[in-house]
């Protein structure tokens, strides 16, 4: 894998394309159509283009699902075969992290691809091309509610057969983990058959300035949003260089919102019974954006922990680390989709 896959915008306008933005790009989205194939407008395919998805050997749908809160953009990828006989193995719901957007997670779309199976993927509301307030969400609830629209938007779509898996980077994880946890207290079974966590967020870092209740304190006084600081959280410094100066799509500010969602999320987390359902972790040693420690020992009482990768020199953002040590989840990534699971668990 290159060190990133993604187009420096400026080359978007010496090809007189025009550079996606969260302010004009959605507006230029249509309504998600599975049904007939799609063919993107010059503004969509710019987008693709900035973002390498353009280069992957696939059919793209591309459009945007309504719901009553959000107007969310959703993607779906649809692997090609060589041969006529082969067939879909499986679909992949790919969920992305807190200030990022599916555009950059080119890398693992392509794996997935690759391996045989559809991806399906979404921006989170106030992330990407998905509307909202800007890195911002009222309760962690409502992100449960947008994976239930989308689940029931696509759920009888040809091109998204079973079985379903799940991925998910960071609060992607999150979104995973209060899934199950919520699926199984209902005695009801999950969306998808298993989960591949990716550094997923159930506590943040204690170095985070708001992580103590004396920084919620400071949040609830101040404004609803603040600068965001670009933090390096991996070891890929052509990543980490886009997304701080290049991505048109990455959010500049934090929504104070969110943070006061997240801790309220996090008591109720702990709160729900355990449950046996099987996960599969990967987790950087480095990472310094949540407290992994006290994430795995949480994924051990609430979840059947069935592998654990520990990437020694690994941070936080795995999708788009550098390469070499990545390789160990570029090696996870397979027996994940290939691994056999049952149908239910109730």
């Amino acid at each position: 894998m290159a060190d990133i896959p993604f187009l420096n915008p400026s080359i978007l306008k010496q090809l007189d394309l025009p550079v996606p933005s969260r302010e004009t790009t959605p507006l230029l989205l249509e309504a998600l159509n599975l049904n007939q194939p799609y063919t993107p407008s010059l503004e969509i395919q710019s987008y693709r283009r900035l973002y390498a998805l353009d280069s992957l050997n696939c059919e793209h749908w591309q459009g945007y699902i309504e719901m009553p809160m959000f107007k969310l953009h959703v993607q779906v990828f649809q692997p090609k075969f060589e041969s006529a006989d082969a067939k879909i193995k499986g679909t992949v719901f790919l969920l992305h992290g807190y200030l990022e957007h599916s555009g950059i997670y080119q890398p693992i779309i392509r794996e997935i691809l690759e391996q045989g199976f559809s991806v399906l993927t979404y921006d989170l509301p106030g992330h990407g091309l998905s509307n909202g307030s800007p890195a911002s969400i009222q309760n962690f609830d409502h992100y449960q509610q947008v994976l239930h629209a989308v689940h029931q938007y696509v759920r009888l779509a040809d091109q998204l057969p079973q079985p379903w898996l799940g991925i998910g980077q960071s609060t992607g994880g999150a979104i995973w983990l209060h899934h199950l946890l919520e699926f199984a207290e209902r005695r009801k079974n999950p969306y998808v058959n298993r989960v591949l966590l990716l550094s997923p967020l159930i506590r943040p870092a204690k170095t985070a300035w708001w992580h103590n209740s004396v920084g919620l304190g400071i949040i609830r006084r101040i404004k609803r949003e603040v600068p965001r600081h670009f933090r390096r959280n991996n070891h890929n410094p052509e990543f980490l260089r886009f997304v701080r100066l290049k991505d048109p799509l990455q959010p500049r500010m934090m929504g104070m919102d969110w943070i006061l969602a997240m801790s309220k999320w996090m008591q109720e987390m702990e709160e729900r019974p355990a449950c046996r359902i099987p996960v599969w972790l990967a987790q950087g040693a480095q990472d310094q954006t949540v407290d992994w420690r006290y994430n795995i020992e949480f994924i051990r009482r609430k979840f059947r922990l069935q592998t654990l990768l520990m990437l020694e020199e690994g941070s936080h953002q795995l999708i788009n680390e550098r390469a070499d040590i990545r390789a160990a989840l570029t090696g996870l990534i397979p027996a994940f989709l290939h691994a056999h699971s049952g149908k239910g668990y109730y």
